[in-house]
C-alpha cells in the first residue's frame, strides 16, 4: 500500500495512489482567490481506435496503436490488492515484490539482464486494488517480453531462499514511515474510515507482522487472487495488431479463469470526528482531512471532481499567501463503492487553528455561495486533453475507466462533461458531501501548543472529538 514500488508508466499512477486515485495538487489548481492567466478553450479529445477483446477465459485484452518510435509499453493488470489482504496487512505487497525475484528459470538478476536487453526493464506495483507488472520494450521484442511477463504473472518461482531479505527490506520500509506524520496522519485516519476487520482499516501492519508471513502464505495468495477472469492486459506503442493477439493467445490462453471477485466494498464512514496525535516538540502540524462523497460511478462524479479543484486551488492560495502551510493539497479518492475527498497540509504549529478555521471558512463559503468555476473546469479539460497526449496518460485514463467499469465513451465524452458542470452545481455537491457532520480530520502535532483553542473551534462543535498518543492499532 504505502510502501508500493511505483512503475516506470505513469500509465499506472490512477492505480498506484489511491486507486485510482484521480488526486489533484491544490496548489497545481486555479481557484477561487487564484489569479492565473484565463484558459483557453480545451483542445478537442478523441480517442484513439483501441480494439479490445476478452479471451474465452475470460482476460482482456486492449491494443492500443500509438506513436511513431518502434517502442511498447505491456502491462498486466491483475485485480489482486491490498483490498485483499484479509487480516493479513500487506500480503499483497509481499507477494508483488517476491514476484520480481524469479520466474522462467531466471533470478532477479537474469530477469534485469533479460529486460535490458530488450531496451527496458521489468516493473511490479502493488496497489489498493490491483497488481502490476510489465515493462516498456523497443518493439521488436514485443512478443518476448509479453511472455516473459506472462510467466512472471503466472508462474512466479517464489524462490524461499528471498523471502527473508524481501520481508526484511518491507519491515524496513514499514518502520520508517511508521513515523512520518504524514504517514501516522494517513493510518489513524483509515483505521477510523473503515471498521475493524476492513482491510483497509490498518494502513500499516503491526510491528513485526510481515515477518510472520511464510512462503506458503504467499503462495496461498497469489492461488487466490491471480487468474485470468481478473486479469486486464494493456499493449501500447507500434505493433502488429494480429502478431500480438496470437502472442497474448499463445501466453495467457490456457490460463484458468478462476473464482469470481469477491473483495469487499470500501465506503468510507461519516464522521464528524477529530483524532489528535500527539508528537511532541513538532513544529509544524499534520493535517489530514477527509470527507466521504459519491462513487465515481454516481451522478454527481464529474461535479465533485470540479469541485475538488477549485476548492483546493482556493484553500491553497490562501494557505500560501498567509505564510502558514506547507504543502496544502487536496485530491479525489474513487474506492469500490465510494470515495473521499481529502485536504493534507503541514502547517506552521503556532497556526494551526488559525489555518484551520480558513479552511472549514473556505469550505462553508463553497457550500453557501455561487462560485465561478469556468477557469477552474476549462482548466480541468484542458489537462485531461493533455494526459492522454502520451500513451502513459492514455492507459492511465483507459486504467481508470475499465478499472471501475465505466462506459465506454466515458474518455470520448469527458470533456464535454467537465465543461458541462454548472457553478450550481458544484456548490450542490459541497452542500451535499462536505457538511460540518460527516468530517474526519486527523491533526498529529505538538497538541500542547493549540489543543485548548482547537477543541473550541466552532466547525469543530459537532464532532466526537479523541486524543491518542500514539496511532490506533486496535
Amino acid at each position: 500500500m504505502i510502501g508500493s514500488r511505483t512503475f516506470r508508466t505513469t500509465a499506472l499512477a490512477l492505480l498506484t495512489g489511491w486507486l485510482a486515485v484521480t488526486g489533484i495538487a491544490a496548489a497545481q489548481v486555479p481557484g477561487r482567490g487564484a489569479t492565473p492567466p484565463a484558459p483557453g478553450a480545451p483542445l478537442p479529445f478523441e480517442l484513439p481506435d483501441t480494439q479490445t477483446l476478452e479471451l474465452e477465459n475470460g482476460l482482456t485484452v486492449t491494443f492500443v496503436p500509438w506513436g511513431m518510435t518502434p517502442t511498447m509499453d505491456v502491462i498486466v493488470s491483475v485485480r489482486a490488492g491490498n483490498i485483499d489482504d484479509g487480516q493479513q496487512t500487506w500480503i499483497a505487497d509481499l507477494t508483488g515484490a517476491m514476484i520480481d525475484q524469479g520466474f522462467a528459470g531466471l533470478d532477479q538478476a537474469g530477469i534485469a539482464d533479460r529486460f535490458a536487453a530488450m531496451g527496458g526493464s521489468l516493473n511490479t506495483s502493488v496497489t489498493e486494488s490491483s497488481t502490476l507488472v510489465g515493462a516498456y520494450v523497443l518493439a521488436e521484442h514485443g512478443e518476448t517480453a509479453l511472455h516473459l511477463i506472462a510467466d512472471a504473472v503466472r508462474r512466479p518461482d517464489f524462490p524461499a531462499e528471498a523471502l527473508d531479505r524481501v520481508r526484511s527490506g518491507l519491515s524496513r520500509d514499514i518502520e520508517l514511515r511508521r513515523s512520518e506524520p504524514g504517514t501516522m496522519a494517513f493510518a489513524t485516519a483509515f483505521h477510523s474510515l473503515f471498521p475493524d476487520g476492513h482491510p483497509y482499516h490498518l494502513a500499516l501492519p503491526l510491528p513485526g507482522q510481515v515477518d510472520t508471513y511464510s512462503i506458503e502464505d504467499v503462495r496461498a495468495f497469489h492461488a487466490a487472487h491471480f487468474s485470468a477472469g481478473r486479469t486486464h492486459l494493456y499493449i501500447a506503442g507500434r505493433f502488429d495488431t494480429v502478431r500480438m493477439e496470437a502472442a497474448v493467445r499463445d501466453a495467457f490462453g490456457d490460463w484458468a479463469r478462476g473464482p469470481a471477485d469477491t473483495a469487499p466494498q470500501a465506503i468510507p464512514a461519516r464522521g464528524p470526528v477529530v483524532h489528535l496525535v500527539d508528537r511532541p516538540g513538532s513544529v509544524q502540524t499534520t493535517v489530514h482531512l477527509v470527507y466521504p462523497v459519491g462513487a465515481i460511478t454516481s451522478k454527481d462524479a464529474t461535479a465533485i471532481t470540479v469541485m475538488d479543484a477549485a476548492l483546493g486551488g482556493a484553500i491553497a492560495s490562501s494557505m500560501r499567501e498567509a505564510g502558514w502551510s506547507y504543502s496544502p493539497a487536496s485530491f479525489v479518492q474513487w474506492t469500490r463503492g465510494g470515495g473521499m475527498w481529502t485536504y493534507t497540509d503541514d502547517i506552521d504549529a503556532p497556526r494551526t487553528v488559525l489555518a484551520l478555521t480558513t479552511v472549514f471558512g473556505t469550505i462553508a463559503s463553497l457550500r453557501n455561495d455561487v462560485w465561478n468555476t469556468e477557469s477552474t473546469r476549462r482548466w480541468l479539460a484542458s489537462l485531461f486533453v493533455m494526459s492522454s497526449g502520451s500513451s502513459y496518460g492514455l492507459l492511465e485514463n483507459l486504467a481508470l475507466r475499465d478499472g471501475f467499469g465505466l462506459a465506454h465513451d466515458y474518455l470520448d465524452q469527458r470533456v464535454p462533461a467537465l465543461m458541462g458542470v454548472t457553478d450550481r452545481e458544484v456548490g450542490a455537491v459541497a452542500g451535499a458531501y462536505l457538511r460540518d457532520d460527516r468530517f474526519t480530520l486527523v491533526i498529529v502535532g505538538d497538541l500542547d501548543r493549540f489543543e485548548r483553542d482547537l477543541r473550541a473551534m466552532p466547525s469543530l462543535r459537532q464532532a466526537d472529538i479523541r486524543r491518542h498518543e500514539a496511532v490506533p492499532t486496535d
